[in-house]
């Protein structure tokens, strides 16, 4: 039972510290719930995101241990790291996203300047979420909590 309690304080600290450091960066709105659930014989807190979440350039989400960072880069490029290395881009936004916004409808869409779209989702699914996952993948789910869109770059 103590280890039970001693992994859900560790993750409402690491909530807290997250959502500190989103409103250090002005995204406070961004982080609503932080979920766990079990992983082997590990706890995973994975990072979760409701619409209107914006991201501008040189902000980042962050999964909940730490291990992914989905960043709109200060030269316009939208990159996810995992572990340190870049592991996925949307392609078209190098050079060009200036921010990157989950929208209401759940497409998440990377803009250009004059608010042109240089890459989206295509995931068009009212009540969506975005989960940046403890396990390097980021995914869009459906309200039903069935997945929609993913980098397909868990472990």
């Amino acid at each position: 039972m103590s280890k039970l309690r001693s992994s859900l304080c560790v993750t409402a600290v690491a909530a807290g510290l997250a959502f500190a450091g989103a409103a250090a960066a002005g995204t406070a709105q961004a982080i609503t719930a932080t979920s766990t659930a079990r992983h082997g014989t590990h706890q995973r807190a994975d990072a979760i995101f409701r619409p209107t979440v914006t991201l501008y350039r040189n902000e980042a989400l962050t999964s909940g241990n730490g291990r992914a960072i989905l960043r709109l880069q200060e030269d316009g490029n939208f990159v996810l790291y995992k572990d340190g290395r870049p592991v996925w881009q949307a392609p078209n936004a190098w050079g060009n996203g200036v921010s990157a916004v989950f929208q209401e409808d759940g497409n998440f869409v990377v803009y250009a300047s004059g608010g042109r779209p240089v890459w989206a989702s295509n995931t068009w699914h009212r009540g969506a979420y975005l989960a940046v996952q403890d396990d390097g993948n980021v995914v869009i789910y459906n309200s039903r909590r069935q997945p929609v869109w993913a980098t397909n770059t868990g472990d």
